[in-house]
């Protein structure tokens, strides 16, 4: 076996510690008009999903939202979401 070139052990500490950041630690089914604790990274919809945002609770960085908004499904929205509520729908939210 051959051993590993310095190029090949930078790469894989890259991997290895940039993984975290771009892999969600759990993932989250939603399908009900509940108040969901993230803080989630992504949101995928499976239907087409109405995120309530008088119930959600936005990252920092994000814009505040002053009405509600239709995922398409199929489609996949990424920021920092502390607290998730959809009106209808269902989504798939992944978690940081």
């Amino acid at each position: 076996m051959a051993a590993r070139t310095d190029m090949e052990l930078a790469l894989a500490n890259i991997g290895n510690n940039t993984r975290s950041l771009t892999s969600p630690r759990s993932s989250k089914f939603i399908d009900d008009d509940s108040q969901h604790i993230g803080t989630f990274q992504a949101v995928l919809a499976i239907t087409d999903a109405v995120v309530d945002v008088t119930d959600c609770v936005f990252g920092s960085s994000m814009e505040t939202y002053d009405a509600d908004f239709t995922l398409p499904k199929g489609v996949t929205i990424y920021g920092s979401f502390e607290t998730l509520s959809l009106e209808s729908g269902s989504v798939i939210a992944y978690k940081l």
